[in-house]
């Protein structure tokens, strides 16, 4: 005789994202945004972290191609686009897909890769404005000039001994905290941007 055990687990899909920021956040237009300096939580934040099996790069090279993928995948930090979604590598056999609405690696075998959701795991601010990077450079050990660091580039750092990924998109900065840290972590950018002319 076979017993079943019932499945307990629930499915991440059906689990709603309560964004750990949310009360520091209230909804505003976007024509209330200042010049200077301005932040924006993003609340329905998607990103799986994609780990290859190292005997199975040279087929996971192949399933990228057959996915219109812009850009040098294989670099570590270069943001690629596909669709509306972003594809980066943050280690040697790790990517991040940020902003997968249609799971495009779903499909992918676990032969030659896991996918695991780390939407639950990070916060996602978009920090814009004139006076963005002088904010973030009083807690990143990074050079954010032009020539060290690329448009449309991610690299792994620090803020405050914990480590956050921060991404120089084309007309903002986004910086992924652990959720855990995110409110203390808000908190020093906050006053730093307080000296900046920021009012929430």
């Amino acid at each position: 005789m076979i017993l079943k055990v019932p499945d307990y687990m629930a499915k991440s899909s059906k689990i709603k994202l309560a964004n750990a920021l949310d009360k520091y956040f209230p909804t505003h237009p976007k024509s209330n945004l200042s010049t200077n300096i301005d932040f924006q939580l993003v609340r329905h934040n998607k990103i799986n972290q994609v780990a290859i099996w190292p005997a199975k790069i040279s087929e996971f090279q192949k399933y990228i191609k057959t996915q219109k993928i812009t850009g040098d995948f294989l670099r570590p930090g270069v943001v690629c686009q596909f669709e509306k979604a972003s594809l980066v590598r943050v280690e040697p056999l790790k990517w991040w897909v940020i902003r997968d609405k249609n799971q495009i690696f779903k499909s992918l075998s676990e032969d030659v890769a896991t996918v695991l959701d780390l939407s639950h795991s990070f916060v996602q601010l978009e920090i814009s404005g004139a006076y963005a990077s002088r904010v973030l450079s009083h807690h990143v050990p990074v050079d954010m000039r032009d020539k060290n660091f690329a448009k449309n580039t991610l690299v792994t750092t620090s803020l405050h001994h914990v480590a956050v990924k921060l991404w120089r998109s084309y007309d903002c900065w986004h910086i992924f905290m652990p959720r855990s840290y995110s409110e203390s972590l808000w908190q020093l950018i906050f006053e730093t941007a307080e000296q900046y002319g920021y009012s929430p």
